[in-house]
């Protein structure tokens, strides 16, 4: 038995082969879309780009190229033709605010420089979806780690109708920085702004059909927040009636997020969208033209007045023992502390 297993391993150790001429590299023409028209007032907009070059062994070569100056323009079921202007780096956008139309389909059609002829199929623009029930409600704990507001909110669902949710969630979080020490007299200090917001991205969409529910309040499932400090916090949830291939699209793409790396798991391929090159096939077209019922609510919560003055300074210790005021990096405009991630400044967009 000894003797079979020195010959087995020696077996393995001879096949071994050094590869010297591996090269791996990705080069694709496809070209990357995505737009979202919608009941809002404000500029339609589209994003055109080809897919990345890249190689992983040499970060030199990752290249993003803009589809520059093609001809991009929206046609409603009535014949109705809406163009859009190019911006730069692959945004195309109308000068004037747009708003779709309930009940009226839409179609994006491209013509890129080179003659490419790219459309979306056509897309009706369903009712606004309803959110209501948009509460929190402030859990008290023993350590301040475990303090935390509970949010909940609902979808009120059509009845009579088949229907199909996109919720979005964005935050909006104040943040405090610490002025910097005053010059010595007779110089007067210097102005300080000291209160600014950041957004953190949010990624993890939520999707909703109302299979078997039809007609019925649905809950939307929001992750609570924290009390780690006492700045204030604003919750704005988005949520969008779309069709059924764009519902599918986006649950396509979770599925593949979620992969988990089982034996079970479906292999992950190229999730196709709703566009597609007329006059060539062969011509890969990726992303989606989005036509959705929307509209949008905020939550604002003061965590300084929602708690009781004990609570308070069992935050305040907290916030100076961990340091979230940063007193290493004294500065008098908040909008240049470049350690918080996505700052926004000193407002937040209008709602």
């Amino acid at each position: 038995m000894k003797r079979f297993i020195i010959f087995f391993s020696i077996l393995f150790i001879s096949c071994e082969t050094e590869i010297t001429n591996l090269k791996i590299s990705s080069d694709s023409d496809a070209i990357v879309i995505y737009g979202e028209l919608n009941n809002y007032a404000e500029p339609l907009k589209v994003r055109i780009h080809y897919a990345s070059r890249y190689d992983p062994y040499d970060i030199s070569t990752f290249k993003g190229k803009s589809v520059e100056n093609a001809q991009v323009f929206v046609k409603d079921n009535e014949g109705n033709i809406t163009n859009l202007d190019y911006l730069g780096e692959g945004l195309y956008s109308t000068i004037q605010d747009f708003v779709g139309k309930v009940n009226s389909s839409y179609k994006l059609q491209i013509i890129t420089k080179d003659g490419l002829e790219i459309e979306s199929e056509e897309s009706l623009l369903k009712s606004s979806p309803e959110i209501i029930n948009f509460n929190t409600e402030f859990i008290d704990a023993e350590k301040v780690e475990d303090m935390r507001f509970d949010l909940s909110a609902t979808l009120k669902d059509k009845s009579g109708s088949t229907d199909q949710y996109f919720i979005r969630r964005q935050d909006f979080i104040e943040f405090l920085t610490i002025c910097q020490d005053p010059p010595p007299p007779p110089a007067s200090p210097p102005p300080c702004y000291s209160k600014c917001w950041r957004a953190p991205l949010n990624t993890q969409p939520l999707l909703i059909k109302d299979f078997l529910i039809d007609g019925q309040d649905v809950p939307i499932s929001l992750t609570p927040i924290d009390l780690k400090d006492i700045t204030e916090w604003v919750i704005q949830i988005e949520a969008l009636s779309v069709s059924k291939n764009i519902y599918d699209y986006w649950e396509t793409q979770e599925k593949q997020r979620l992969i988990g790396g089982s034996i079970f798991d479906k292999i992950p391929a190229q999730i196709a969208g709703n566009l597609r090159c007329t006059n060539k096939p062969a011509q890969q077209v990726l992303g989606v033209f989005v036509v959705a019922g929307f509209t949008k609510k905020r939550l604002k919560i003061n965590r300084f007045e929602s708690v009781s003055a004990e609570i308070g300074r069992k935050i305040q210790s907290y916030v100076d023992f961990n340091d979230i005021r940063f007193e290493n990096h004294k500065i008098n405009d908040c909008r240049r502390a470049a350690w918080i991630d996505y700052n926004l400044g000193f407002t937040i967009p209008p709602l």
